[in-house]
Parts: structure tokens; C-alpha cells; sequence
């Protein structure tokens, strides 16, 4: 299965998102809160965010959800760091449809490829007609 990242710069933020995310859920992933500083200031460290992407990672790839500005480039720095191993994806898609997406489509055999792109999807999603 596909692990899950989710970087924002309030770490209860993301918790949230993750507790929220995690009522779709169908089969047994991880689903990791990469948000937040050290401190309780808002941000993002890439240490966190390496230490998430670790604990997500299971051998078939993870996804990363990120909110904005830093947490992007965060990631980016986390990816370098890690030495840009494969099947490793920051996911263009609004952080709280793209994760409940993610969560949702995540299950047995799915690519990590197959699941970034049904994240993404949900930048069209309609709410109102």
C-alpha cells in the first residue's frame, strides 16, 4: 500500500486532516502528520518531514500533501536529503480533498503513480453546480 504524508504548517491542522481522511479509509496504510515546527510556531522543518516520509514508507511508495510556500520547498529539501529515492511524490492537489482522495483510492496493488494522479483529479472536483 501507499503511505501518506501530510505537511502543513499547523501540525494540528494536519492531524485534523489526517483523523478526517482516515474515516474513508478501506484498507490498513499509513498515514503521517509531516506538519508543524518543533516549536509552536507555524511552519514546517524538513527533519519532520523526513521523519514522516520514514515512517510512511513501506516499500511501495509514498505520497506527500502539502498546503503552501515553505511547506513545498520543505519537502523538496526533505526529498534531496533522503537522497530522491523513487516512487517519492509531492502531489499537486488542494491539501484536504487531495488527502481524502488518497486516503480513499489507496488499496491493494495501486501504483504510486495510479494514486498521485486520482489525488490530482481533485482539483476539478465540483462542489456546487
Amino acid at each position: 500500500m501507499i503511505g501518506l504524508v501530510v505537511v502543513s504548517h499547523n501540525r494540528k491542522l494536519a492531524e485534523e486532516i489526517i483523523n478526517f481522511s482516515n474515516e474513508m479509509k478501506q484498507f490498513d496504510f499509513p498515514v503521517e502528520n509531516g506538519g508543524g515546527t518543533s516549536s509552536e510556531i507555524y511552519g514546517t522543518e524538513p527533519q519532520i518531514i523526513i521523519d514522516a516520509i520514514k515512517r510512511a514508507d513501506k516499500g511501495e511508495g509514498v505520497l506527500i500533501f502539502v498546503d503552501l510556500g515553505s511547506s513545498i520547498m520543505n519537502t523538496e529539501m526533505a526529498i534531496e536529503i533522503l537522497g530522491s529515492p523513487e516512487k517519492l511524490y509531492i502531489v499537486d492537489a488542494p491539501l484536504v480533498e487531495g488527502v481524502i482522495s488518497a486516503v480513499a483510492g489507496n488499496f491493494p496493488g495501486i501504483s504510486a503513480e495510479e494514486l498521485k494522479q486520482i489525488s490530482e483529479e481533485s482539483k476539478n472536483f465540483i462542489k456546487i453546480k
